[in-house]
């Protein structure tokens, strides 16, 4: 039996009998129940795991159990006893609205304690440098800023909001602040069952490869702790999933060939202390390197990836008025331009999580996510069920700007806790998410524009090609929304506006505020 760490949490004794190297951030949320602690990315880069050890800050997902014995610990919940500023720190964030998705504030707080514990009297320097090891994705860091602020001018006899009138004027309360400061809120991983069985993805590590997977049954019986090792054939339903139901295209576990890097072809599911420390690379899959189409120029000429979708292109979009060659023949002044952007990684703090748990011949999801709705008919449609016969409970969503609108976990698991009975939970690592989610779509646009000698627009004919990805997602609403706003505010009598959205071995394309308009304001 492994020996007791002891230390102080919260101002209370408790003591651990995990694994001495177990993270500190696993023994805190998992052993001892303290979810306030939240896990972004498990390598100290987002700082929402940020406690006082012994005073000083730290990322717990760093920090060893071993590493604390006989220390103090004070975690989110414990600000308000542990040190003099917590509860008016926690105090001025909820009235500044400083908690925006809830996921970065326990490390916010717990950092701006420390900081208020040593200074108490920050200047707005001091204040962001003393907050910048943790970040946020969503509020700009203003009002984190100036919650901190009013926090120390309160701790030193001043009242920086004077109590407003009656209710014209007066600011109206985050109904769900307090939860949020006091480290309360449930995010997708926050309410996994302690006898839930937890799923890991077998994903292709090649822009496109065939694949052969090899004696699955053996592999499970070789590795004790593994319940069962999940492929297409194991799908209830159809093995088809899209937030479009007419352009639904991606598969959860792809068949004989992937479509992009990090594609999953399989996943297994296990006690979780045998999934953490499962070697993926010893799973039994042959992969054969296929060429890949990368570009939008390669994929428009390449062999086609969908056999429905001819020459790679998956929804050509328009919008037309007046006669533009005329209008731009006659122009004054004519300018033209090719623009090119990337994709962007949503870079949300929470990392994709939930679970699932079969109820009789019905399912519940819970999941962090941005479209209940949606993903209640998809997941019905994969395990065979009926919409009514699947629950998706959302939990509170750590970021999601428009990835979270897509699947991720949920079929992987919904389909382990239906074929096995048992809850069953999944949490992407930052790498896992950063490669298998949506991005926003990289665009090639070219645009000429005429105008008249006064500077008014008189004409523009304008042509983007938006890459999709492997899949459809949100690739239709890009194509289509982009030659309506191509022309921006400007009302532009003679308009052509042609937009495509390509296939290509890139991992897809989804949605992510603005669905490719702001591509075209450049």
């Amino acid at each position: 039996m492994t020996e007791a760490i002891s230390f102080v949490l919260n101002g209370r004794g408790v003591r651990s009998f995990a694994d001495p190297s177990c993270r500190l951030t696993q023994v805190l949320r998992d052993g001892l129940g303290f979810k306030g602690t939240k896990i972004g990315c498990d390598a100290g880069d987002c700082g929402a795991c940020t406690v006082m050890i012994d005073g000083e800050l730290a990322c717990a997902c760093l920090v060893a159990v071993a590493q604390v014995a006989g220390a103090k610990i004070v975690t989110v919940e414990g600000l308000p006893e542990a040190t003099r500023s917590g509860k008016a720190l926690q105090q001025a964030f909820l009235a500044r609205g400083a908690a925006q998705c809830g996921i970065c504030t326990p490390g916010m707080l717990v950092s701006a304690a420390a900081l208020l514990e040593n200074n108490g009297s920050p200047d707005e320097a001091e204040i962001a440098d003393g907050l910048s090891g943790v970040l946020c994705r969503c509020t700009g860091y203003r009002k984190i800023i100036g919650a901190v602020s009013d926090a120390a001018a309160g701790l030193n006899g001043h009242d920086p909001q004077p109590a407003a009138g009656r209710a014209v004027g007066a600011q109206v309360g985050r109904l769900d602040g307090k939860q949020k400061i006091s480290g309360s809120e449930s995010f997708g991983a926050d309410s996994i069952p302690a006898d839930a069985l937890f799923v890991r993805a077998i994903r292709s590590s090649h822009h496109r490869a065939g694949f052969a997977l090899g004696d699955l049954e053996a592999y499970r019986a070789s590795h004790p702790g593994i319940v069962r090792v999940l492929t297409h054939k194991d799908i209830p339903g159809r093995n088809l999933f899209g937030v479009i139901a007419a352009f639904a295209d991606q598969p959860v576990f792809a068949v004989d060939e992937t479509r992009f890097r990090g594609e999953a072809v399989a996943a297994v599911v296990g006690e979780r202390q045998t999934i953490d420390a499962l070697d993926l690379s010893a799973f039994p899959v042959r992969w054969t390197e296929l060429k890949p189409a990368l570009t939008m120029a390669e994929a428009l000429s390449a062999k086609t990836l969908h056999a429905n979708r001819p020459g790679n292109v998956l929804i050509e979009g328009r919008v037309a008025r007046g006669d533009v060659d005329t209008a731009l023949t006659a122009a004054s002044c004519t300018i033209e331009a090719e623009f090119e952007t990337g994709f962007v990684e949503h870079a949300y703090v929470e990392p994709e999580a939930g679970w699932a748990r079969r109820v009789g011949n019905r399912m519940e999801v819970t999941i962090s996510t941005q479209s209940p709705y949606l993903d209640r008919d998809d997941t019905a449609a994969i395990l065979g069920l009926a919409p009514q016969d699947v629950r998706i409970i959302p939990s509170a969503c750590g970021g999601g700007f428009g990835s979270k609108l897509d699947l991720s976990v949920q079929p992987f698991v919904a389909i382990a806790a239906w074929v096995t009975g048992r809850p069953a939970a999944m949490v992407y690592t930052r790498p896992e998410s950063i490669m298998a989610t949506t991005k926003r779509h990289p665009a090639s646009m070219r645009s000429r524009m005429g105008a008249s000698r006064d500077g008014r627009i008189t004409a523009m004919d304008f042509q983007g090609d938006f890459n999709t990805g492997a899949y459809a997602s949100w690739g239709p609403t890009v194509a289509n929304r982009v030659p309506v706003h191509a022309s921006g505010p400007y009302v532009v009598p003679n308009y052509r506006a042609h937009s495509r959205a390509v296939l290509t071995n890139c991992v897809p394309s989804g949605a992510f505020r603005g669905f490719g308009v702001p591509q075209t304001v450049i």
